[in-house]
């Protein structure tokens, strides 16, 4: 999974893209672009990752993806076996920030709105509220021209900023932002989700992106806001919140399986990211 700078192109005629996706699986790679994105998934299922998360998706998903943040829709082992009757489908919006001009964004009406787009870059997990609300809408996007489609868009946004059933999906934002930040990091990125489950030594990921162990620290931190240890940490924690929510394995069981080499050490990581403690929060899930 490297994740590509991919370019994204407006119709001549409108601010923002809009498109919907109806495939065997969603084909697009691990990838990051300026635009903002807002994803509607109807059809399919699977695992999502958003910056350093790692969460399940099925129709109904819905989420708001900030500006450079890596992010990646890996459909279930079903979906790449031929069956025509499995589809992955999707609506999609992307759109810059300037796409209201660059005057919007000083209005105070449009304040609300901005800070959405900031907390954006957590990327943004609605709940069901939110989604009875703006599933319509988008859905009716694809009919509409002109002004009310512009309107529309603005209408979404503006029930976003309002929602109350928004979780975070990442607890600091991974920003990449050129070529050259990709290309030094997709070696690191693909290593360690492909492996985060098993031991990821400083030395190990330093040597793939052809730097020192000290250099290679700086650099990851300047770029992710965290080091290399912590964002180890919470994809490995993002793990094991599954399969607590499973319900179908040990809390002792669950640390090995993501990648922690003792339970003491799993249950303060986890206790200190997710502010309970591993048992707590699977009582909580299935309460």
């Amino acid at each position: 999974m490297k994740p590509q700078l991919l370019k994204i192109s407006n119709p001549a005629d409108y601010s923002f893209n809009l498109f919907n996706q109806d495939c065997p699986y969603f084909p697009t790679p691990w990838h990051y672009h300026p635009e903002y994105e807002i994803v509607l998934i109807l059809e399919g299922d699977g695992k999502k990752f958003i910056g350093s998360s790692i969460t399940d998706f099925q129709p109904g998903d819905l989420c708001m993806i900030g500006s450079y943040l890596p992010h990646y829709y890996k459909n279930s082992p079903e979906h790449y076996q031929g069956n025509p009757q499995l589809r992955a489908k999707s609506i999609v919006i992307h759109f810059l920030e300037e796409f209201m001009g660059d005057k919007f964004w000083e209005l105070p009406e449009a304040q609300s709105i901005k800070l959405i787009l900031e907390r954006s870059k957590r990327g943004l997990q609605f709940g069901e509220e939110t989604l009875a609300k703006v599933a319509p809408k988008m859905k009716s996007l694809v009919n509409l021209q002109g002004m009310s489609r512009l309107t529309e868009m603005l209408s979404i946004l503006t029930i976003f900023s309002e929602a109350k059933d928004i979780t975070f999906l990442t607890s600091n934002p991974i920003s990449l932002r050129n070529e050259v930040d990709s290309a030094r990091m997709n070696k690191v990125m693909e290593f360690v989700m492909q492996r985060y489950q098993e031991e990821i030594t400083l030395e190990q990921v330093a040597d793939l992106a052809s730097m020192s162990e000290s250099a290679f620290s700086r650099y990851f931190k300047k770029r992710t806001r965290r080091t290399f240890s912590q964002f180890l940490s919470e994809i490995r924690i993002e793990h094991a919140c599954k399969l607590l929510m499973e319900d179908k394995m040990s809390v002792a069981e669950i640390s090995f399986e993501s990648g922690f080499n003792n339970l003491s050490n799993f249950n303060r990581q986890f206790k200190n990211l997710k502010k309970t403690t591993p048992l707590a929060f699977r009582m909580k899930f299935l309460k």
